[in-house]
């Protein structure tokens, strides 16, 4: 996925006026997907001509153990690759491929319950053609079909946030810092904890102290928010959205949080600033022509 530069401002505008951000990128997860699903038909098609039944092993024979990248193979069993990283703690080709193939037979097999036990009589019968030529797959075969399908959605929707969210994260605090009045010198693009763990910016306040700063735009009650922040020691927190939970959590362990979906959610940033005694001035102005001055200048700034 690539977007351009004005696809970001646009993105980091919406953001900062607590906005929905992420519909830049739906269309492109969307044209992602679609793509995806033309060409999987297509090679249905010759992978289908070439075998039997699903249970002989004409899916397995041409998509899991033909020419396709471990991450190919994920996909296609139902997987998606940090699902393993979660389960194994690693992402080793080899790991990859053995808990892809394992996946895809415990699929099987609820495919064979469903369609024996929970919903007998259904009968459905997916028909692809190409060219002239036409193949038809069995409820059994159309289910695994439409899982593969579903996994590369959901594979496509959370790279897409993931890379919208990161590409942002800098910029962010480049513009909060900017409309703030923070000179320059008291803000820098990456941290470092005293355990030598990276964070994604720092503030300095008057006196020369270091106050790290953790970006996550990410969804509402994202469990990974508030233990992002304690891990890394963090003292301010900004996201696009925080649950209550999130909130309490923060504001227990002393971290000073902003939430930019609440009204006016950029503001409390300037809060922030005065009680860790870092150098700011109050913003009053029109948010959106402040900002079409300085988003502009922060993208030509960082590259």
């Amino acid at each position: 996925m690539t977007l351009s530069n004005q696809d970001l401002q646009d993105a980091l505008r919406m953001a900062l006026k607590g906005e929905y951000f992420r519909k830049v990128v739906i269309l492109d997860i969307a044209e992602d997907f679609l793509k995806f699903a033309l060409r999987f038909f297509k090679e249905i098609v010759s992978a289908k001509l070439d075998g039997d039944e699903i249970h002989s092993g004409w899916y397995e024979r041409y998509f899991l153990k033909g020419r396709y990248l471990p991450a190919d193979t994920t996909i296609y069993s139902g997987l998606n690759g940090k699902t393993i990283d979660n389960i194994y703690g690693t992402r080793r080709k080899a790991v990859v491929y053995q808990a892809s193939l394992d996946h895809h037979d415990e699929l099987l097999k609820l495919v064979e319950f469903l369609v024996n036990d929970e919903i007998s009589g259904l009968e459905i019968e997916l028909t692809i053609t190409l060219n002239g030529v036409s193949v038809n797959l069995s409820l059994n075969e159309t289910l695994i079909v439409v899982n593969t399908l579903g996994a590369k959605r959901l594979q496509l929707a959370g790279g897409g946030w993931s890379y919208l969210g990161n590409r942002l994260e800098k910029p962010l605090m480049y513009t909060l810092a900017s409309l703030f009045g923070v000179p320059r010198e008291n803000y820098a693009g990456k941290g470092l904890t005293h355990e030598g763990r990276e964070v994604d910016f720092h503030f300095v306040s008057r006196t020369g102290q270091l106050y790290r700063c953790e970006t996550k735009l990410m969804g509402k009650g994202n469990p990974e928010s508030a233990d992002a922040v304690i891990a890394r020691n963090t003292e301010i927190f900004i996201a696009d959205t925080l649950s209550d939970l999130n909130k309490r959590q923060l504001t227990t362990r002393g971290v000073n949080w902003v939430d930019l979906r609440s009204d006016e959610g950029y503001r409390r940033v300037f809060g922030v600033f005065q009680k860790l005694d870092i150098p700011c001035r109050d913003f009053s102005g029109d948010l959106d022509a402040a900002l079409d001055q300085i988003i502009p200048a922060v993208f030509e700034e960082i590259g």
